[in-house]
């Protein structure tokens, strides 16, 4: 996870340096931001198949503070267009990775529960599905409704459920 970050961070040190130095051509600076700004901050090629529950409590937890990292950025950042397409770069980025974790998680260990996970736990994963592509949502839209449905979570789903509604009219 960290290795992605501390990547990301190398590469703007270095071409902030170089252009400091006056040793990058135009434009190469703004090359960079784009390529780093789609870098997510957590590594999706975990293997998280043996986390103990403590070890997965703490990656949805990890998971969250990723999501809202650049959200907040977006609403209470920089208002310049340059911060705010880094901004959503990294917001789209983070949340791919998020989702393909989550989906290992899923897949198994099943749907986080309350029981298991607390209630952090399954605003969470409402909120990564919530965060998705409608086919992410598709996927995990039945699992959740199950789930509400036999009282394992309180997210309702039903918005879920309407928004693919109006996606698969």
């Amino acid at each position: 996870m960290k290795n992605l970050s501390a990547l990301a961070v190398l590469l703007v040190w270095v071409s902030f340096s170089l252009k400091a130095q006056h040793k990058l051509p135009d434009g190469s600076w703004t090359t960079m931001l784009e390529i780093t700004s789609r870098i997510a901050d957590v590594d999706s090629s975990l293997q998280i198949e043996h986390y103990s529950l403590t070890q997965r409590i703490a990656l949805l937890k990890q998971l969250y503070q990723i999501d809202q990292r650049y959200r907040d950025s977006l609403e209470n950042g920089s208002r310049s267009a340059s911060k705010q397409q880094l901004f959503t770069h990294k917001m789209v980025a983070n949340d791919q990775a998020n989702q393909v974790l989550f989906r290992k998680l899923v897949d198994a260990f099943g749907w986080p529960t309350r029981q298991k996970y607390g209630e952090q736990g399954t605003q969470i994963a409402w909120l990564i599905v919530w965060h998705a592509k409608p086919e992410y949502q598709k996927r995990y839209y039945p699992l959740m409704k199950q789930a509400y449905q036999q009282g394992l979570i309180r997210q309702n789903p039903s918005q879920i459920g309407e928004r693919l509604k109006r996606f698969y009219r």
